[in-house]
């Protein structure tokens, strides 16, 4: 195992109105999903995504310099399982109202 990272993230903290914000969290495939939710499918997607992205820098032991969030990309599976573009990458999202964890761990 190359490493484990995990991050929680505060959905009331996520500015919705920050376009410039959101556009330098999520990728085009992302922002895409995105732009189609309700406000508060919004800020838990959002939410987990940044927290998953955090995290993924944590196990590989990146800082926040390391690289662009929006190269950094969840997807989810047909089953509705998130996967990260990285195929050594697993995740796992959780949320509980006001809160999101994320965790990975890569292979």
């Amino acid at each position: 195992m190359k490493g484990i990272g995990v991050d929680l993230v505060d959905l009331n903290r996520l500015d919705l109105e920050n376009e410039t914000f959101i556009k330098h969290v999520l990728s085009e495939k992302e922002y895409a999903c995105f732009s189609k939710m309700n406000d508060l499918r919004k800020r838990e997607y959002l939410g987990g995504r940044f927290a998953a992205k955090e995290a993924y820098l944590k196990a590989n032991g990146l800082g926040l310099g390391g690289m662009r969030f929006n190269e950094i990309e969840v997807l989810n599976s047909e089953s509705g399982a998130p996967y990260l573009n990285d195929p050594k990458a697993k995740i796992s999202i959780s949320h509980e109202k006001d809160y999101v964890i994320a965790f990975v761990v890569i292979e």
